[in-house]
């Protein structure tokens, strides 16, 4: 029951976290939460809006993974083999995502 309660707190923990991250980069546009983008890098970006709506979508799309996590290993894994099935799921979604937006990030830079 310990080893639950420190997923949830783990897992909602970063999806607030990645929720905060999507609304300051796409509603506010701090560009400055962009991991290497700084003023030295500003001016090889040729949209920087599509950039950080692009960086949102990404942050939003992984705090709801994460926020999803905790309620998809309570009610469908059933033994410890379908939790590490979950987990490894997880795992390959954020992989995939972060290779996507590294693909799509190239259109939106020089």
């Amino acid at each position: 029951m310990t080893s639950k309660i420190v997923e949830i707190l783990i897992m909602e923990g970063i999806a607030l976290l990645m929720f905060w991250f999507g609304y300051m980069i796409g509603t506010k546009k701090r560009m400055e939460f962009i991991a290497g983008y700084n003023e030295k890098t500003a001016d090889k970006v040729t949209d920087k809006e599509g950039l950080a709506r692009l960086i949102a979508r990404v942050c939003y799309l992984v705090g709801l993974a994460s926020a999803l996590m905790p309620i998809a290993t309570t009610f469908l894994a059933s033994n410890n083999f379908s939790f590490y099935g979950w987990i490894h799921g997880y795992g390959g979604f954020i992989v995939g995502v972060v290779a996507l937006t590294l693909l799509q990030a190239r259109d939106l830079t020089k």
